[in-house]
């Protein structure tokens, strides 16, 4: 029997969101730390003197959309607001993808998340055969 928080960890489309850099926060630490390190180190006075490292302005606001970087798994909240995969699947009352007998052609999934393909249809023909578990 899978436990309660664990099944909140399956997203609609089969990832297991305990695996994402998202929900990790991997990425959003790291920017984190580089944001405190260019800060001690007085990155933004010194910028001016390398050409090369383009536009601090640009740098900046990308530095900071990595370091907001963060989910809590579609199932709590998180992820892509417009998810056209959750919409569908709460329209169709499915707990995953699995349940819809066309997710293996699903455009949804092949256009939404392309570099995820494979994974997502891996752990969906998982999910059909076994259930709500770790794909």
């Amino acid at each position: 029997m899978v436990e309660e928080r664990e099944e909140a960890l399956i997203a609609y489309c089969g990832l297991d969101c305990s695996r994402c850099f998202g929900y990790k926060k991997t990425i959003s630490e790291a920017a984190k730390e580089l944001r405190r390190t260019m800060r001690k180190e007085r990155m933004k006075e010194a910028w001016a003197g390398m050409p090369f490292l383009g536009d601090y302005a640009s740098f900046k606001k990308s530095l900071d959309a990595l370091a907001g970087l963060g989910c809590r798994g579609c199932r709590e909240g998180g992820g892509n607001p417009w998810c056209k995969i959750r919409s569908c699947c709460r329209k169709r009352g499915y707990e995953s993808c699995a349940q819809c007998d066309e997710f293996q052609q699903c455009e949804k999934l092949t256009i939404l998340v392309p570099y995820h393909k494979d994974e997502h249809l891996k752990n969906l023909r998982r999910l059909k055969k076994v259930g709500v578990s770790r794909p």
